[in-house]
């Protein structure tokens, strides 16, 4: 089975160099799913896709750049007469930080408006769940630990993508690319060492760790974005599309 990632927003925090909110789209025959959705992603969703064929969403952790879209898209599917069911799943605290979300950005529509389609949310963790068409489990890794950070590792057919979220250089990020046939792994810097982020210079040291056929990069900062002649690993920017 062939399978697409689409890099619909490839940008870290800061939007630097243009780029959307981190938001991935896995699709394959019966699969459609979004690999985090951060504040920007909409209008990038709507470049790429069409919204209404997500069906699921897998949040790596609970940062505005990873989250902070969901309620926009939410009620422009609202709008747009959706009545596929949407299923988002994510760290334990995903549904309340939904709920203070909608409540800060449109509290007339979330308290008085019953949404046109069903939005299931559940917990991701080390066991694999079926989530829009695929097996998707999520292990811890080092970022800010209010963020609750896992990677995700999903599972369609025989291909596995891998992705790391935000995360630092740890044996727990080398386990959750090990044996994937694309490793998705941020580099917001090219080689400043940093408690809550890998380098680019970190993900070559450890290349040979992460166990993964194929890496590419993501999540890149001004840093690293001025160093792009200078990488030896493939790269994202705004609408790459990967074969898998």
């Amino acid at each position: 089975m062939t399978v697409r990632v689409t890099f619909i927003g490839s940008g870290n925090a800061f939007a630097d160099g243009g780029r959307s909110h981190a938001c991935i789209h896995v699709s394959a025959p019966g699969v459609s799913l979004l690999l985090d959705c951060g504040g920007s992603a909409l209008p990038a969703i709507q470049r790429e896709i069409d919204p209404e064929a997500i069906d699921a969403i897998a949040i790596s952790h609970l940062h505005g750049d990873h989250f902070g879209g969901i309620p926009y898209l939410v009620v422009e599917q609202h709008f747009a007469r959706r009545t596929a069911p949407l299923a988002i799943a994510g760290p334990r605290a995903l549904a309340e930080r939904l709920r203070v979300a909608e409540s800060a950005l449109y509290p007339d529509f979330f308290r008085k408006t019953k949404v046109g389609f069903p939005v299931a949310q559940t917990v991701l963790g080390a066991s694999e769940v079926e989530l829009g068409g695929a097996l998707v489990s999520a292990l811890p890794v080092i970022h800010v630990a209010e963020s609750d950070p896992h990677g995700l590792r999903v599972r369609v057919g025989d291909k596995l993508v891998a992705y790391s979220g935000d995360a630092t250089w740890s044996q727990e990020l080398s386990r959750v690319a090990k044996g994937a046939d694309i490793f998705i792994c941020e580099a917001s810097f090219f080689d400043r060492d940093d408690p809550a982020h890998i380098s680019y210079r970190q993900v070559m040291a450890h290349r040979e760790e992460f166990d993964a056929k194929r890496i590419v990069l993501t999540h890149l900062g001004a840093e690293t974005l001025a160093h792009l002649s200078e990488l030896e690993l493939d790269y994202s920017t705004d609408g790459t599309s990967i074969e898998v």
